[in-house]
């Protein structure tokens, strides 16, 4: 493994505030996950080994990146991110309801005990970052206004490590998307949300890095009495990405939707991983989860849902479903349920299977092309994993990404 990843530019730990040190401190003692971690059997980071990378700096920091790639909600605020940096004068003239500022020491003992625990990129970012951004939503405030968080880089010698705390109040509500559009060499950014008692997060995240970035996320996520969290993810870009969400149900009728999407072409690898815990009872929680591989790709999806002795009458609810283009495709599916209370509805199922060659030949003699045919069958397969996401907001900022991208041909990655 490069030494530059080993020890992410932070040679002097004393220079290092007491989380981020003890963070080095976990990460040089474990680095990257090996052959022998169950957790990432699906997907190996050996080609972490081959890349020279240095955590960017605020020399690189300046620059807005694409933001126009696609519409933004009306009124959207922008919060960018370049080169793994908190570009600050993105915090000027927030929403209303919503206050933003960099991080402190104490911001990062929050990140660490919401973000995934003992986990390889929870510990390199928080150890490598440069510049956090805590966002709160204050109690009681109604932002509707979409704030977007903007993940942009142009450097591939580097790796970024943006760290971002998000807090919504009791009885707030808010909506938050991530958009990753970075052309760097590793992209690990690391969100820690808290979801207090009667708030609501709207969340949608967007992972469309270059066709020669890994993505590596880690996301935590605690949700409180009556919280609701309404979240999906689409991963589209990236030679390899991997997004992982970590949701502990810490307070009784909490109620978490996390549905995602992964688009592969090529030779991608697409992981979606999550660890549902229903810590109390009467709380219910809801994955959905489509991809669609073509080429060589080749998709993942690790769902575990944890039931505590505790949490009876729990409703915990997922399925994943993957649909092959092409005869090199890959889906591997590892849903598992962990469950210690007798009185509970808990379900889980995968399948994977191919295009409907009766509904395709169907269409096609009907006058539709073959190319729009299967754009049609391709649509009709995701609409209930899209259909899930109540905003409309974000529901439009995501369609287009996965419109594109079925219309698109096998030779692109990021259309």
């Amino acid at each position: 493994m490069p030494e530059s990843m080993m020890q992410p530019d932070l040679q002097d730990v004393a220079t290092l505030n007491g989380v981020q040190a003890a963070a080095l401190a976990r990460w040089q003692e474990r680095g990257w996950p090996g052959a022998e971690d169950e957790a990432w059997r699906f997907t190996r980071l050996a080609s972490l080994d081959k890349l020279s990378l240095r955590p960017a700096d605020a020399n690189l920091a300046n620059g807005t990146g694409n933001l126009s790639a696609h519409a933004l909600p009306a009124g959207a605020h922008v919060i960018r991110f370049h080169n793994g940096m908190l570009v600050a004068n993105s915090l000027e003239n927030m929403p209303t309801g919503i206050s933003a500022r960099l991080v402190d020491e104490d911001d990062l003992g929050a990140i660490v005990d919401l973000a995934p625990a003992n986990h390889p990129v929870t510990d390199l970012s928080v150890a490598a970052m440069t510049s956090g951004l805590a966002l709160d939503a204050v109690a009681g405030a109604t932002v509707t206004t979409p704030i977007i968080l903007m993940f942009t880089g142009n450097s591939g010698s580097v790796s970024t490590h943006p760290v971002v705390l998000l807090r919504v109040a009791k009885g707030a509500q808010a909506v938050i998307a991530e958009w990753h559009s970075a052309s760097v060499g590793l992209s690990a950014p690391v969100m820690a949300i808290d979801i207090a008692d009667n708030a609501r997060l709207d969340y949608a995240k967007i992972q469309q890095d270059s066709a020669t970035t890994t993505h590596l996320a880690a996301t935590g996520i605690k949700m409180g009495e009556a919280a609701v969290l309404d979240g999906f993810q689409l991963s589209i870009g990236g030679c390899l990405a991997r997004l992982e969400a970590h949701v502990m149900l810490a307070a009784e009728s909490a109620d978490c939707r996390l549905s995602a999407i992964y688009l592969g072409r090529r030779n991608q690898h697409h992981d979606i991983t999550t660890n549902m815990t229903h810590a109390r009872g009467h709380c219910q929680s809801n994955q959905v989860i489509r991809g669609v591989l073509d080429g060589a790709a080749r998709g993942v999806f690790q769902g575990k849902v944890h039931v505590a002795q505790d949490a009876q009458k729990t409703d915990g609810q997922q399925m994943s479903r993957a649909l092959l283009l092409s005869r090199k495709a890959e889906a591997d599916a590892k849903p598992e349920l962990e469950i210690y209370a007798d009185d509970v509805i808990c379900a889980h199922g995968a399948t994977v299977g191919e295009l409907d060659e009766t509904q395709l030949f169907y269409l096609t003699s009907r006058g539709i092309s073959p190319e729009v045919a299967r754009a049609m069958l391709i649509a009709a397969f995701l609409d209930d994993a899209v259909d899930m996401i109540e905003n409309a907001d974000l529901s439009a900022l995501l369609r287009p990404h996965v419109t594109a991208w079925m219309l698109a041909q096998e030779g692109s990655v990021n259309a």
